[in-house]
């Protein structure tokens, strides 16, 4: 996937660099020529507000008049550079080195925007980049059946008694879960507005298990295949449309297949972005028993991410609505969600996180058993712990050690039927190839 962090990473020692050379050049200056020195001024100020075409037009016509300024030259060569043009940013560069005038010190900063330059340019000539990843663990459910706490409950004035089997049932499971990210890179540029973004192609295969050791006929497997373009503007946005297949099987019988598209747009800032997506899935289901549950599934929303410490601390908040048109209108719903969340580097190799989510359900039709729509509230809280393997001694270096505690407590109007809390907890090891 779009690694965007490590790509700011690399460009801002450039820009450092390059500020520092503007400072040291003794080449000739625009100052000189005052008509020069207003469009150098105007260069300037689109390359500060990141008006990559309006900097890129001021100093190229400035260098058509005076093709002597090196100064000029190099602030093209960052504005090319911040375009994802290496290879006009390269020669820009390089013909300021090859001048036996530039100085000494100046030469050392070029050299090392050259080195820096044809390191990012090597990374997007990979066409094709491939990673893969998998995960091993273990969990315990206290609540694999969503099922109430009690067998003896009223609905309206009505008692009913429940069967054992109805009521909540606990076990431990494995979890696995394997995957293969591709990630195609045409070298495609696509201007918008003032920038210029670069157009990619994501892949992803995956698959999950889940293996109770009780009651197998709960285990859950997920079958995921996903593809679709993406478009990123570095330090600006990014998005991306996914078209996802997913295959489910419950006790390795076929369960359902759910078919997606979800688009998707982040929006960077200082210290922070926004994102915006939307889902719309398919659901078919195999069983005979699900057939009313089968329909549409639609769900849009945002979450706002804010960093802290020098981004050893990161805060999100969001919201979505959501809507289920079942063909049995019980099973559909209308509702939406609200989160928030705090993570944080608690030490040189770890970080924690927590992470709080309410949700509201407005069912469409009756409850074949509480003879009423159903209305329902969720709350869940988790809790994890990651610790990274990565110092030279470590037996498991490379592995990541994740840690899960969630609860979840569902309130229904329909008496205690569908009103439940459930408790989970996993401890995995996972790594990136």
């Amino acid at each position: 996937m779009i690694q965007v962090k490590t790509m700011i990473k690399l460009w801002v020692g450039v820009l450092l660099g390059l500020v520092l050379l503007a400072a040291t050049a003794t080449v000739r200056s625009a100052e000189e020529n005052p008509e020069s020195e207003a469009l150098f001024q105007k260069g300037m100020d689109a390359l500060q507000d990141d008006r990559l075409k309006s900097a890129i037009r001021a100093f190229s016509k400035i260098l058509d008049t005076e093709p002597e300024l090196d100064r000029a030259r190099l602030e093209l060569a960052l504005a090319y550079y911040r375009s994802m043009r290496y290879e006009n940013a390269e020669k820009l560069a390089q013909s300021v080195l090859d001048n036996p005038t530039t100085p000494a010190e100046v030469r050392v900063t070029v050299l090392a925007f050259l080195a820096q330059l044809r390191r990012d340019a090597e990374q997007f000539k990979k066409k094709n980049n491939f990673s893969s990843y998998a995960t091993a663990g273990i969990m315990h459910d206290s609540n694999i059946n969503v099922g109430p706490t009690t067998a003896d409950i009223r609905i309206g004035d009505t008692p009913i008694s429940l069967t054992q089997g109805s009521l909540k049932r606990s076990d431990n499971a494995g979890i696995y879960n394997i995957g293969v990210d591709h990630l195609y890179q045409t070298g495609k540029h696509v201007e918008v507005g003032e920038t210029t973004g670069m157009l990619m192609w994501q892949s992803s295969a995956s698959v999950y298990y889940r293996d109770y050791h009780k009651f197998n006929e709960f285990d859950l497997g997920v079958a995921s295949l996903s593809t679709g373009p993406a478009l990123l503007v570095l330090r600006h946005w990014r998005a991306s449309l996914q078209v996802k297949t997913d295959f489910l099987t419950l006790n390795k019988e076929a369960l359902g297949w759910f078919s997606s598209v979800n688009p998707s747009v982040t929006w960077q800032f200082n210290n922070g972005e926004l994102n915006w997506d939307a889902i719309y899935t398919r659901r078919f289901y195999n069983r005979n028993v699900d057939d009313g549950r089968k329909g549409d599934y639609l769900a849009t929303g945002m979450t706002l991410g804010r960093y802290f410490d020098q981004r050893r601390v990161s805060a999100t908040a969001g919201g979505r609505l959501i809507k289920f048109l079942a063909d049995d209108d019980q099973f559909g719903y209308t509702g939406f969600q609200v989160s928030a969340g705090v993570s944080t580097v608690t030490y040189r190799n770890g970080s924690a996180y927590v992470r709080q989510r309410f949700a509201y359900f407005d069912y469409d039709g009756k409850d074949t058993i509480g003879l009423k729509a159903r209305e329902e509230k969720e709350y869940r809280s988790t809790f994890g712990l990651s610790h990274e393997y990565n110092e030279p001694g470590d037996l498991l270096k490379g592995w990541v050690a994740n840690l899960l505690w969630e609860r979840t407590q569902n309130d229904s109007n329909i008496g205690g039927l569908y009103s439940y809390t459930r408790y989970q907890g996993m401890l995995s090891l996972s790594r990136s190839f």
